[in-house]
């Protein structure tokens, strides 16, 4: 699995794609609960790519993870 970068609000996720950092870092964002009375919401939350960032890949993780700045 090849991890790029996303940015999705103030975090920076790696994932394959965007479908899969979307899912991957909403719960960080705001609780599930509110997720499911703001569907409005989530459909509008974006994964942006951000190859500028892919730099930051930690080489060994291979599962989706959010990046945290050092």
């Amino acid at each position: 699995m090849s991890l790029k970068a996303y940015e999705l609000g103030p975090l920076i996720v790696f994932a394959p794609n965007g479908v899969t950092a979307k899912s991957f870092a909403a719960p960080k964002i705001r609780p599930s609960s509110e997720w499911a009375q703001a569907v409005s919401d989530w459909v509008a939350l974006m994964a942006t790519r951000r190859s500028d960032l892919d730099y930051l890949l930690d080489p060994e993780r291979t599962e989706p993870y959010i990046h945290e700045a050092e």
